[in-house]
C-alpha cells in the first residue's frame, strides 16, 4: 500500500489561527476588557496582512503548480474555483446587510454596485458609510484573484518570468505608495 503525501502545510493552519485571534483581540479592545488586551490587540491589524500573504501564498503556489505541470494557467478553472468560494457567501451577507437594516452594525451603506464590482475599498468612508466596512479586506483580495493569474499569463512566456519576485517587490512598492 502506498502513502499519498499530503500536500497541506499544516504550519499555515497554526498562523491563520494566529492571525484571527490578533483579529479579535484588535475588535474586542472595543468593549470591556483586561489591560493586557490592549497591549496585544493594538497590534492586531497585523492579523489581516497574514492573512493577506496566506492568502497571496496559496493562490500563488496553486498557480505555479499548474503552470509547471501544465505549462499555463486555466483562468476559466481559476475563476470558476475563487467565484464559488467566495461569491454565494458573500452575497448572501450583502443581501442580509441590504434588505434586513437589523444586520447593519450602523445605518448608512455604501452603493450596492461598490460591494458587486469588489470596489468598496476604494475611497472608503467608514465615519458615514460605515456598514460592512471590512469588506474592504475581501475587496483586496478578489483584485489580487482577477489580476494575479493575468500577470502571470502575460509575463510567463516571457524573459522577464526570471525576474518574477523583483517584478513583484517593484509593484508591490509602486502600489503601495
Amino acid at each position: 500500500m502506498t502513502r499519498e503525501r499530503s500536500e497541506r502545510l499544516y504550519g499555515l493552519d497554526h498562523l491563520r489561527a494566529l492571525a484571527i485571534v490578533m483579529v479579535l483581540l484588535f475588535h474586542y479592545r472595543a468593549f470591556k476588557h483586561p489591560e493586557w488586551i490592549d497591549t496585544i490587540g493594538r497590534f492586531g491589524w497585523t492579523g489581516v496582512d497574514l492573512f493577506f500573504v496566506l492568502s497571496g501564498f496559496l493562490i500563488s503556489g496553486q498557480l505555479f503548480k499548474e503552470m509547471n505541470e501544465k505549462g499555463t494557467i486555466s483562468l476559466k478553472t481559476f475563476y470558476i474555483k475563487r467565484f464559488f468560494r467566495i461569491v454565494p457567501a458573500y452575497f448572501f451577507t450583502l443581501f442580509l446587510y441590504f434588505t434586513i437594516p437589523f444586520f447593519r452594525e450602523r445605518e448608512a451603506l455604501p452603493p450596492l454596485w461598490k460591494f458587486v464590482t469588489f470596489t468598496q475599498n476604494y475611497r472608503l468612508d467608514v465615519i458615514s458609510q460605515g456598514t460592512f466596512s471590512h469588506a474592504w479586506s475581501l475587496c483586496i483580495e478578489e483584485q489580487f484573484y482577477l489580476i494575479l493569474p493575468l500577470f502571470l499569463l502575460v509575463i510567463m512566456p516571457s524573459k522577464l518570468f526570471k525576474y518574477f519576485t523583483v517584478l513583484i517587490i517593484f509593484l508591490s512598492c509602486f502600489l503601495s505608495s
